[in-house]
């Protein structure tokens, strides 16, 4: 059975590092075991899966890849990943989650920024069905996290902030250094495109604007709308609303909740509105939609 131990989850570690702000939300230690899985799923914040021992496999967006002790992988906010241990030679994983974001940039230098930070957020825009070594000591540097927090001698919240800083920037190293040798391409329209729809799909009831995406998988609007036009046939805005009657019509069809409690659900402002975005469809009024479908 898996063991998981929590080392900063009741800790309020931020670090900045060349423009970014990165929040971070716990360090763990996993002790898989031989019969451990981990079926589909993701998170809203970004994990950095670093393998202190054992074997694996792990597919991201459907790509199956295989880790070793001295591997470590990533997986972004909101791209679905599954895990499963090795039965002969199971893994111990190092797993550091941290939300990441833009540090007080106005909107008009959004992206321009340092070099530094555009590589950072080019590593951070892009999906990886990909492992990376640790080539710069990511794992000691975790080993040194685990050991202050155990301890906790005087002034060990001190000493981990500079060992978290660190722990980012060798694994941003290794990641951009593996990028500069294999002449990986930065882009992955299609796996972005999968990232769009799981944050559309998960989050359209709140009514999320193109910005709290931008934020998110830092991608500029301008450019989440051309790789929409481009794979989707439409924008960011348009799948969004047409997602809502979709998911409008599924409780209408399959519900007893009233027209307004459905627009609610749906992230409609009003049950007028959604009127008026299904007549935009040429489809009926909400109330005639459910007879009809009777």
């Amino acid at each position: 059975m898996a063991k998981i131990i929590s080392y900063l989850t009741s800790k309020n570690f931020t670090i900045s590092l060349s423009g970014l702000q990165i929040k971070v939300l716990d360090a763990a230690v996993l002790d898989a075991g031989p019969d451990w899985k981990k079926e589909d799923h993701f998170h809203t914040y970004f994990e950095f899966h670093m393998i202190k021992s054992g074997k694996g496999i792990v597919s991201i967006e459907g790509s199956t890849l295989s880790f070793k002790e001295g591997d470590f992988y990533i997986t972004a906010p909101y791209v679905t990943h599954q895990q499963v241990s090795n039965p002969i030679d199971p893994m111990v994983e190092y797993c550091l989650q941290c939300e990441i974001s833009l540090s007080d940039t106005p909107d008009s230098t959004y992206f321009n920024s340092s070099e530094d930070t555009e590589f950072f957020i080019n590593v951070l825009s892009t999906t990886y069905p990909r492992t990376f070594q640790d080539n710069y000591g990511a794992i000691g540097l975790f080993d040194s996290i685990i050991k202050e927090t155990s301890l906790k001698h005087p002034g060990f919240s001190l000493q981990i902030q500079p060992l978290l800083f660190l722990l980012v920037i060798s694994l941003f190293r290794s990641v951009i250094n593996t990028l500069d040798q294999t002449h990986l391409p930065y882009p992955q329209s299609d796996v972005r495109v999968s990232r769009i729809m799981n944050f559309i799909e998960n989050n359209y009831h709140l009514s999320p604007t193109i910005d709290d995406l931008s934020k998110l998988i830092f991608l500029s609007p301008k450019q989440i709308n051309r790789i929409m036009k481009k794979y989707i046939g439409c924008t960011f805005n348009e799948k969004l609303l047409l997602y809502k009657v979709s998911q409008a019509k599924q409780l209408l069809n399959h519900s007893t909740l009233s027209t307004e409690a459905i627009a609610d659900a749906c992230g409609f402002s009003s049950h007028y509105y959604m009127y008026q975005v299904f007549k935009r469809f040429n489809l009926p009024p909400p109330a005639r939609f459910r007879i009809k479908s009777k």
